[in-house]
């Protein structure tokens, strides 16, 4: 089906059916981090999903640095229905951006896979110079909003890009990033509110281990905006506030938390 008719057809249905649903810690989506890519080579990144049960629907945006990844082609489809007509691969070799809608073809019951399946494929060539680097981001672009819908109980529920768990992904072009730069630990409690925010957000983490935090925002490039270290921080929750003014333009950032033994990327919207 066409990109342009599917979306409707979505936007259409979720919008008779679907009710705002309360956060989903199940349901997931990833991409890989892959260390040390060869300038001129191939290299895949799988769409990996967890708590993909009942779902009828999902719809967001895929976004990378044209200059350092060009875009080849979309693959291995492994959702019912799902083909290349699903994506709009208009601005993917300029801007860098993908888009992808897909409606379940049983909206009573939805589409399940198990844990760790791969529902599609992107496929570029690395175009960047050794040393370069670009974040490989599941998110929303207007007129693409990120979308899950979910059957609950008989009934569709909607989740929002903060309602559930992304782990987004990365490519180093000759160069390896530390394990602790690249592990994303999904159960480390981070809440952003708002998110996306227009003049402040306030961000609240948990510390269990009572130690050194670092907290870290970059932009979509990986370049450090921001930065605040949390030292010797006593166990619980703590917070930072983010004014818009610190930031250099309306987009994507991300947050990054550290310590010594663990890390997490949180995405972060100024609008």
């Amino acid at each position: 089906m066409n990109l342009c008719v599917r979306r409707n057809v979505f936007l259409v249905v979720f919008g008779l059916l679907s009710a705002a649903g309360a956060l989903s810690a199940q349901v997931g989506f990833s991409l890989p981090f892959v260390n040390n890519v060869t300038p001129g080579s191939p290299l895949n990144a799988p769409v990996q999903v967890t708590g993909f049960n009942n779902i009828a629907g999902v719809q967001f945006v895929i976004t990378w640095d044209p200059q350092v990844l060009s875009f080849l082609t979309v693959d291995n489809f492994n959702l019912p229905g799902l083909d290349a007509a699903e994506f709009n691969s208009s601005q993917a070799g300029t801007n860098g951006i993908l888009r992808f809608a897909w409606v379940s073809d049983n909206l009573t019951a939805g589409t399940t896979k198990p844990d760790g399946s791969t529902i599609f494929r992107v496929r570029f060539q690395v175009l960047g110079a050794i040393n370069s680097s670009t974040p490989i981001t599941i998110t929303q672009s207007a007129p693409t909003s990120f979308e899950v819908n979910q059957v609950v109980n008989g009934n569709l529920q909607a989740y929002g890009i903060d309602q559930v768990n992304l782990t987004q992904g990365f490519a180093a072009v000759g160069y390896t990033v530390g394990v602790s730069e690249i592990s994303n630990d999904s159960k480390w409690a981070v809440s952003i509110v708002p998110n996306p925010f227009s003049d402040t957000a306030q961000i609240f983490f948990e510390n269990e281990e009572g130690t050194d935090i670092q907290a870290v925002i970059t932009d979509i490039a990986g370049k450090i905006i921001l930065e605040k270290n949390f030292f010797s921080s006593t166990s619980g929750q703590h917070g930072m506030e983010i004014a818009s003014s610190l930031l250099r333009e309306k987009g994507m950032y991300f947050l990054i938390l550290r310590t010594d033994k663990r890390s997490c990327v949180r995405p972060l919207f100024l609008f």
